[in-house]
């Protein structure tokens, strides 16, 4: 080989070594891709199948590609030529697959949805979750008329899934349930920051509260101020289907301070009294818990409640007003050792005043809690009633004015009509010679038979009063006797007009019967 000159580039060296350097670089990249392609080979046979229509674009535009480069080439030298050609190729086979196999990863991506940390399903679109809950609102608004409650905070992971193991709309749906239940955007009222009532619509809510103030407000008064004691809030929370009351239902609990219901059907000889002792309440209680209507006019078969309310809510309310009132006089007793004790006696009697006032009236649930007393003008005192105490020590045979119950036993008749006639007192069934005391101090005005009542003893008590005991079986006073309270009068027996052993006990006021179960409890 001559000595190249200086300054002077020997080209046929120059080709030699950039043609060996070649020869060996397509060689080592056709092993390379050799080893690439047996490992592409392995995957692209288990997912060939599925990437069949990208890899036939792929397979089309690599022929066109090595139809041009035979073209290209067909003028080179052959060695070079079939080298190139080796070195196209597998890099065009190792493109095709690299490209294949990014976009079949590409197709697996999904994302599992989980709400409230729970897992809903799996998609590979935020539309087809969006159809879903489209889904579950047209069903929830046809079957219920409400919106289901769907979480904002929403937590999407990346996955890998083929389509098998994506969730169908209907999976979804169920799975939306399946986590969340029924729950729809409802309206809760809460009082003093805890839970009352849970409610469909804001609507319902403003109603309710309107209904719970309505009783205790009048048409002719024109209010400054109406509203609750009780801090109220009325805020929009989710809630299950359950939880959600009707509007009446609601309305009774608040008022009520309970969902127990204890209706009482009014039965002959009843009255307020009588119910109220069989229910251990009182008649105001009574009164109060039937406000609408008048407890001392009861009729046989009305249906009263017999539970008192304690409502949640406390309606307030304040109004102006210009009006003349009556002044309440005072009462002042006076003992007197010239009547006997218990005995009371009106001396002088009292008597109203009458002023003119302007004023602010607060209530709370209807009743007057406060009087704020601007302006008055009084137009008469009122007068002091003057009431004589007797201290005088009374007789034991001098009636009390009230009455015991004279036996022991069971009710079994009450007073009033009893197949189709008038039964003017009370029966009381126990066994023959059960004791029979006097209810209440007086004088024994009868003692021996009379018709019907069989053995009867009659006690006048020389205060209106007089208590008959009938069909009794043997007596143990007489005539013109006078006997304390709770003295032995006789036995219970079954003499007179009686179908078996008990005591008829009547009380008679100024001679006409009034029932006993205002006087005696049984």
């Amino acid at each position: 080989m001559k000595d190249q000159q200086p300054g002077k580039i020997d080209t046929a060296q120059l080709y030699q070594k950039a043609k060996t350097f070649l020869y060996k670089y397509g060689q080592k990249t056709a092993l390379q891709t050799k080893e690439t392609a047996v490992n592409v080979k392995r995957n692209v046979g288990e997912i060939k199948q599925e990437i069949k229509p990208w890899a036939a674009k792929l397979q089309q535009k690599t022929m066109a590609l090595k139809e041009k480069t035979l073209i290209y080439w067909q003028s080179r030298n052959k060695e070079q030529k079939q080298k190139i050609m080796a070195m196209g190729a597998a890099t065009v086979v190792m493109i095709t697959s690299v490209v294949a196999y990014h976009q079949y990863q590409e197709s697996l991506r999904a994302y599992e949805i989980y709400m409230e940390g729970d897992l809903i399903g799996t998609v590979r679109q935020e539309e087809e979750l969006k159809e879903a809950i489209d889904a579950l609102q047209q069903e929830m608004r046809r079957l219920y008329d409400m919106k289901a409650y769907i979480p904002e905070d929403q937590e999407w992971v990346e996955v890998k899934a083929r389509d098998r193991e994506l969730s169908s709309q209907e999976a979804l749906v169920s799975g939306i349930k399946s986590q969340l239940g029924q729950q729809v955007q409802a309206i809760e009222i809460q009082v003093e920051g805890e839970a009352l009532v849970t409610l469909r619509t804001k609507e319902d809510a403003n109603k309710l509260l309107a209904k719970i103030q309505e009783p205790y407000l009048k048409d002719d008064i024109e209010y400054l101020e109406v509203d609750f004691l009780e801090a109220v809030e009325v805020v929009e929370k989710p809630a299950q289907l359950s939880e959600i009351r009707r509007l009446e239902d609601a309305l009774q609990f608040i008022r009520t301070g309970t969902d127990e219901e204890k209706v009482y059907t009014v039965e002959p000889g009843d009255s307020s009294w009588v119910i109220a002792q069989r229910n251990e309440m009182t008649v105001d209680e009574i009164a109060e818990a039937n406000p609408e209507i008048n407890v001392e006019l009861l009729s046989i078969g009305q249906e009263i409640n017999l539970i008192v309310p304690k409502p949640y809510l406390t309606v307030t309310s304040r109004y102006y007003v210009e009006q003349t009132e009556e002044i309440p006089f005072e009462t002042e007793d006076v003992e007197t050792d010239s009547m006997y004790e218990g005995d009371r006696r009106i001396t002088v009697q009292g008597q109203e005043g009458k002023r003119d006032i302007q004023a602010y009236i607060t209530e709370k649930n209807g009743k007057v809690a406060d009087r704020e007393i601007i302006e008055e003008k009084i137009h008469a005192e009122p007068v002091t009633r003057v009431v004589a105490v007797g201290t005088k020590e009374r007789p034991a045979t001098m009636a009390t004015g009230t009455f015991i119950n004279p036996t022991t036993g069971r009710l079994t008749s009450p007073f009033g009509m009893r197949g189709g006639r008038r039964h003017t007192g009370i029966d009381i069934a126990n066994s023959t010679g059960t004791p029979i005391k006097a209810a209440d101090a007086g004088r024994v005005s009868h003692a021996g038979s009379r018709g019907a009542y069989g053995r009867l003893v009659i006690i006048d008590h020389e205060n209106g009063y007089q208590t008959y005991y009938a069909h009794m079986d043997r007596i143990s006073v007489s005539s013109g006797e006078r006997v304390h309270k709770d003295q032995l009068i006789g036995t219970v027996g079954n003499t007179g007009r009686s179908t078996g052993p008990h005591l008829h006990f009547e009380v008679r006021k100024n001679g006409t019967p009034v029932n006993p179960m205002g006087y005696v409890r049984y």
